[in-house]
């Protein structure tokens, strides 16, 4: 009862009582069962690889009746608020802005009056009495569509038939059983001896791994709920014996039912949810995410900087060994070119020479001079260097071979000792380098070897890839069961809970499909199911899930995108680029078809205009209940997880822009909140400018000395430095944008910028551009992930601590499935997973989430819209954007970029780039050799004038260790 003991409705209830629980998805090693009577029917008819199926009490959200014939009339509605501990409170209709609740009322007992709701009179419900859950709080017109379809309602509710329920206790439907304490039992809440412990996060004072780099593999393979148990027992068997007999309490207190001692069977009802099950299952599929994200960002970040650390250095090292050989033998080609026998000519005037000194030479001279000039023919063909040449010619003018004058043969043991080692020589050249190489890296790198204890590096290295690979391999096995819940048809008939005319509907849409998708496409099998979603290119289908939250789930807009689509699929293979000779003041046909298909979707552009001004809006009154959504939808997940996907089905491998893929573009850019006439001002100077911009960057780069480049100087071409233009353009007229614009513009940037630089590696003509470009994608792709992350991990500062769990295995995972786009030019995607987590875990883990005071942004000059990044980035409080221009900081820069690449692409990809090789007259070795001494793995010994050797202490602090790995590589020697 309430505090002053006045009657409640939610204490003084009578009639039929209903426990009701809800079907859920459940991790394998949680035992349960599912009770007697009970069917399952459209939540078990979905199979599961990795998982079951069990009972939970109900989450928070909302429970509604609709009565066909009831006590209180025909065809009327009962809501119920659900408290995230499973408490049913009673509403009015229509329903409270804010729901009513009265904790007070919570009487001092085991079981509450709460846990449980009545259908008052159940003699009177002679017809069917639908229920259903919610997570969603119902637009008053889906009451009333729901009420008048009665082939949706049944598609969607579930029902009960309360008059025939009390007199024989059974359900035809497979959902009913009498509420018996064994059957409560099965509940998991209720379950006598459940331990909660195996859908929670373990305590944060426990450690997942060791120094050495053990984790506890029960630990990654925990599956935490992101619906928080509420137990009830509070003794075994308890609890279920005390919600019994408070329910027939409930069912005896009616007197009106036809006789003074009825008994109305209680009921235990399970509900569906299907919405709840598939944010389950893609939580569990991000876990291992968030485990990964705890050991190399709370738990192992010493050592794994060291790992990644040694492993940077490394390359740097063998990288200016490379350099330093293939100066040496450039040196020594040089010298055999400018030699006499280096000439091209050489074997025509040996030939010449021969004939002459023969015509000229006594007959017992021939022998003589004809084996001098072979030795020499042979040193011609053999590459002999000029050291052996120039003995060869002093032994010659010594013997009868060149004088005259001379007795001494130039046959003898001298020529023999002499040509014995060039042709020693000659014979140990194929191979060579390959030995010398080898040779020179091992001595080059022994001083620092010695500082590591090796053992220890490896031993780690070892644990490390395997969790890498134990997470990518767990993900990869818990995607089938996401898959299959995103296309069940239970769950799309839940989706009707959206109003599809009502913009706080579709903001809730959104998230709702967010949370599903989540991350979905960073293992192969979550990848196939992300591309046969997109590809449901009909968004007025129910199936069509992608489209549907781009329409903003509005039924106009879904059929005007639709048709928009077809357009962009017809065209996909159109050229944007103008024509030749055609006016300026003229657009090309491609650049008219964009123009008409993006005129297709004016009620679309309309909605997107409306959220972006509630976005604006500042006043809180003004945005209720839109306002904690706004929030939600200031990280823009689902583009982040879906845009890759999208752009990819219009992907053409030419240097040049095509009209499907431009019609995306615009799509895109107007739900971020870029107006019409911006949109189509950038699609007409792409056209124009686009692929000669490219054309210019590629040659740029065959010129190109070092990663470092300007970016749009003075005299930059007049492509690209329109093309700058436009993007600056972009957000000028709107200095009080928004969150929820930014983060959604950066993201929709980064994925143009991804499809740039897709058709950039297009357009290399050789390998050494494409390396370079790799460099160039790799450092703007680290930017990227600063801006594109802030705002996410903004979020997790607010959140409850399983939220930001879940928050941080779905944004690394949604992170993995963008970062393809920059690699899969190069190599096979699901090869790259292990390698893109680790990088975003290093990188988001240290520069945002722990604050990263003095994190640097590099805007490369590969990106057009380098000016609309580098206003995001300063709006999320970056401390520096640096252009390459900046002399100061390139060093910085360019160890972030050199380490990105490494861990992309792979560190063998790096050796005898321009980069490392610029990188390496930086190298201070002294400092390398004390970081190394000094790192996790080093041996805390250092040396005194390379005579004796002192302790150090070694790093326990994983910033500082970083900061003196970046002073090593940058400190001048």
């Amino acid at each position: 009862m309430t505090t002053n003991d006045q009657k409640c409705i939610n204490c003084e209830k009578t009639g039929l009582p209903i426990l009701p629980v809800r079907y859920s998805v459940l991790p394998k090693n949680v035992k349960a069962v599912m009770p007697a009577g009970i069917s399952g029917g459209r939540v078990t008819d979905v199979a599961l690889d990795a998982h079951h199926y069990g009972l939970r009490t109900l989450r928070e959200g909302w429970v509604y009746l609709f009565y066909e014939v009831g006590p209180r009339g025909t065809r009327y509605w009962e809501a119920y608020k659900v408290t995230s501990d499973g408490r049913l409170w009673k509403q009015t209709l229509p329903l409270p802005r804010a729901p009513i609740t009265h904790p007070a009322c919570a009487q001092r007992a085991i079981a509450f009056p709460m846990d449980v709701l009545a259908i008052e009179r159940p003699e009177k419900c002679t017809g069917r009495v639908f229920a259903a859950f919610s997570e969603h709080a119902w637009h008053k017109e889906v009451f009333d569509r729901y009420a008048s379809d009665n082939t949706l309602m049944q598609a969607r509710m579930q029902f009960i038939e309360p008059s025939k329920w009390i007199t024989s206790g059974t359900d035809a439907n497979g959902h009913a059983i009498v509420a018996t304490t064994q059957a409560i039992d099965d509940v998991i809440e209720y379950m006598p001896g459940f331990d909660p412990k195996l859908l929670d996060l373990p305590d944060d004072k426990q450690s997942f791994s060791d120094e050495k780099g053990i984790y506890k593999d029960d630990w990654l393979k925990r599956e935490v709920t992101r619906y928080p148990t509420y137990i009830r027992q509070a003794s075994p068997a308890s609890a279920s014996q005390a919600l019994v007999k408070l329910m027939k309490q409930i069912g005896t207190k009616g007197q009106g039912s036809g006789g003074g001692d009825s008994n109305h069977p209680p009921m235990m009802l399970a509900l569906w949810d299907s919405i709840g099950n598939v944010h389950e299952l893609n939580g569990f599929r991000g876990d291992p995410a968030s485990w990964f994200d705890r050991y190399v960002t709370q738990e192992r970040p010493l050592q794994v900087g060291a790992l990644q650390g040694i492993d940077a250095a490394h390359a740097i090292v063998q990288s200016r060994t490379d350099q330093d050989l293939q100066s040496r033998e450039a040196m020594a080609q040089q010298a055999h070119a400018m030699s006499p026998l280096g000439q091209p000519e050489a074997q025509s005037a040996l030939a010449a020479q021969r004939a002459r000194a023969l015509a000229s030479a006594a007959a017992g001279r021939a022998a003589q001079i004809n084996a001098y000039y072979d030795d020499m023919s042979w040193m011609a063909a053999n590459n002999v260097p000029a050291s052996y040449q120039r003995r060869l010619v002093q032994l010659a003018e010594s013997t009868s071979a060149a004088s005259a004058n001379s007795r001494m043969l130039y046959t003898g043991a001298e020529r023999d000792q002499l040509m014995s080692g060039a042709r020693a020589y000659a014979q140990a050249q194929p191979g060579a380098h390959d030995r010398n190489l080898a040779a020179m890296r091992s001595y080059n790198w022994s001083k620092y070897e010695a500082r590591l204890k090796r053992q220890d590096v490896e031993n780690f290295r070892k644990k490390y890839k395997a969790l890498q690979s134990a997470v990518f391999d767990l993900q990869e096995s818990r995607s089938a069961d996401v898959g299959k819940w995103l296309q069940a048809k239970l769950f799309l008939d839940t989706l009707e809970d959206y109003q599809s005319t009502d913009l706080v509907d579709a903001a809730a849409f959104e998230l709702v499909i967010s949370d599903g998708l989540a991350g979905i496409g960073s293992t192969p099998k979550g990848k196939a199911i992300l591309d046969a979603l997109v590809t449901q290119w009909d968004p007025a289908q129910p199936g069509s899930l992608v489209w549907r939250v781009v329409a903003m789930n509005q039924k106009d807009a879904r059929q005007e995108l639709g048709q928009l689509l077809k357009t962009a699929l017809a065209k996909k293979d159109m050229p944007l680029e103008s024509g030749q000779g055609q006016t300026s003041t003229e657009h090309s046909p491609g650049v008219a078809a964009v123009i008409s298909a993006s005129g297709m979707i004016g009620k679309l552009n309309g909605y997107y205009k409306n959220l972006a001004k509630l976005a604006l809006e500042s006043d809180p009154k003004k945005i209720t209940p839109l306002g904690a959504l706004l929030k939600r939808l200031e990280v823009d997940r689902f583009g982040l997880t879906v845009g890759d996907a999208i752009f990819s089905k219009f992907r053409i491998n030419q240097l040049g822009d095509f009209v499907g893929e431009k019609i995306v573009q615009t799509v895109l850019l107007q739900r971020a909140g870029v107006s019409y006439s911006d949109s189509m001002a950038l699609v007409r100077q792409q056209a124009k400018l686009e692929m000669l911009s490219r054309q210019e960057m590629i040659e740029r780069l065959l010129k190109a000395r070092s990663l470092l480049r300007t970016g749009a100087p003075a005299n930059a071409p007049r492509a690209t430095q329109a093309l700058y233009d436009v993007w600056n353009a972009m957000e000028s007229t709107d200095d009080g944008v928004k969150a929820l614009r930014s983060s959604r513009i950066a993201v929709v940037a980064a994925l143009l910028e991804a499809v740039n630089f897709y058709k950039l590696i297009t357009g290399a003509p050789d390998r050494d551009t494409r390396n370079k470009l790799m460099q160039s994608g790799a450092s703007m792709l680290s930017s990227l992930i600063t801006i594109t992350m802030t705002p996410y991990y903004g979020a997790l500062k607010n959140s409850i601590r399983s939220q930001s769990w879940k928050l941080v295995g779905s944004g690394l995972s949604s992170f993995g499935t963008f970062i393809s786009t920059w690699i899969d030019a190069e190599k096979a995607r699901d090869a790259f997973y292990n390698n893109k987590i680790d990088v975003l875990a290093i990188y988001t883990g240290k520069t945002i989430v722990n604050g990263a005071a003095g994190v640097a942004i590099l805007i490369d000059a590969t990106s057009t819209a380098a000016p609309l990044l580098k206003k995001l980035a300063k709006r999320y409080g970056t401390v520096a954007i640096i252009e390459a221009v900046e002399i100061a900081t390139t060093r910085v820069i360019a160890l972030a970029a050199l380490r990105i690449v490494g861990m992309l692409v792979g560190w063998e990809a790096t050796i005898g780039l321009l980069v490392l090789q610029a990188m390496a007259d930086w190298l201070t070795p002294d400092e390398l050799e004390s970081w190394c001494s000094r790192c996790a793995f080093g041996t805390g010994q250092e040396t005194t004038f390379r005579i004796t050797d002192h302790s150090v202490a070694r790093y326990t602090d994983p910033s500082q260790q970083e900061k003196d790995f970046v002073n090593a590589m940058t400190k001048l020697s």
